[in-house]
C-alpha cells in the first residue's frame, strides 16, 4: 500500500503552504496543545495551521 502525499494547504494564520497528511498520520498528531490553547485555536481558525504556526501553541 503507497502512502498518500497530503494536501497541500494554506495556514489561515500566516499564509505559508504546507502539506497535511489528515487523520492520525499526519505530523500534527505529534504536537500537544493543551485544551485551553487548543479550544483557541478552533474557535479562531477555519483550518489547519502549519507548522510554525501550531509550534506557537505547543505545550512546553
Amino acid at each position: 500500500m503507497t502512502k498518500s502525499k497530503g494536501k497541500l494547504k494554506r495556514c489561515p494564520a500566516c499564509g505559508r503552504f504546507f502539506t497535511c497528511q489528515g487523520d492520525d498520520d499526519c505530523w500534527c498528531e505529534k504536537v500537544r496543545i493543551n485544551p485551553r490553547e487548543l479550544k483557541i485555536i478552533m474557535n479562531t481558525y477555519t483550518d489547519c495551521l502549519c507548522p510554525a504556526c501550531l509550534k506557537k501553541y505547543e505545550e512546553k
